[in-house]
């Protein structure tokens, strides 16, 4: 949808999830014309955040001096750009020792996800591959299938599940402690029901006094619902899953053709 006019003042924050929304699939890094957006924002002075299902250390690096803050693990977590924490939600270690079991007994992958980087508790090539795909960075990946016991020294905020839709959705449906958003076939975002990307969000705004009345936010993703939902301005991308795009207000182009840099362009005059 075009946005060919903004009533009032332009929004003081802009959310963007990554996968999906600003990269993709093979293109680790934005494109040149969407970083030029976000440096042209922060000029004038425009929260940007970043919100995604990774964590800190794998968003890329042509983004990360660009962000002023970093909303992780689907909001289990929230960084500044100094890297100090601000709020996160973790799992307890009942959840972790269940959720490994039932990995167990479907045979899917599983790695969670700790503040100080991945720990891969069953699967390890498996979820290595998966993560490979996705980065060119470093990646901050160890392998703890054999004592799986990082949980207890260091509490995780999420977890990435590869198996059997089918299983892991009716596994979710009798499971009220824990809530899944599906990436791509058998590949799936788990983490505790009090966390979402919107109440990580909130926790930044809360700090800088900016209602979501004046944030624009962008996402594909079942993992983007609540923060499309509750921002002024809320864009699904073209590619978006219909979930997305029936909660948001707004669509954008795909990822591919610069949607993001489209709209933003759009609605700053830049």
């Amino acid at each position: 949808m075009e946005i060919k006019k903004v009533a009032g003042q332009p929004p003081l924050a802009v959310v963007c999830d990554l996968d999906g929304t600003l990269v993709w699939q093979g293109q680790n890094q934005p494109t040149d014309r969407t970083l030029c957006c976000f440096e042209a924002l922060r000029r004038r002075g425009v929260l940007i955040i970043v919100a995604t299902g990774r964590i800190r250390q794998l968003v890329p690096r042509m983004v990360e001096p660009l962000a002023d803050y970093f909303v992780c693990g689907n909001g289990g977590i929230v960084l500044d750009a100094a890297g100090q924490v601000l709020h996160q939600t973790s799992f307890t270690p009942e959840l972790v020792e269940e959720l490994t079991a039932f990995s167990d007994k479907i045979g899917a992958a599983l790695s969670f996800s700790f503040p100080s980087g991945y720990g891969v508790y069953r699967d390890f090539e498996r979820v290595s591959e998966m993560y490979l795909s996705c980065t060119d960075r470093p990646l901050p990946l160890q392998d703890e299938s054999h004592l799986r016991d990082r949980h207890l020294k260091e509490a995780p905020f999420s977890s990435f599940l590869i198996g059997n839709e089918g299983r892991v959705y009716s596994y979710l449906r009798r499971q009220p402690q824990l809530q899944g958003a599906r990436q791509w076939e058998d590949h799936f975002d788990i983490y505790p029901v009090a966390t979402t990307k919107a109440v990580g969000i909130s926790a930044v705004l809360r700090r800088k006094g900016i209602d979501w009345a004046q944030v624009a936010a962008f996402g594909d993703s079942p993992n983007d619902l609540e923060m499309l939902a509750a921002a002024g301005m809320g864009f699904a991308m073209g590619n978006a899953s219909p979930e997305a795009k029936q909660m948001a207000r707004y669509e954008a182009p795909t990822v591919w053709e610069d949607g993001v840099a489209q709209v933003l362009e759009q609605i700053y005059g830049l």
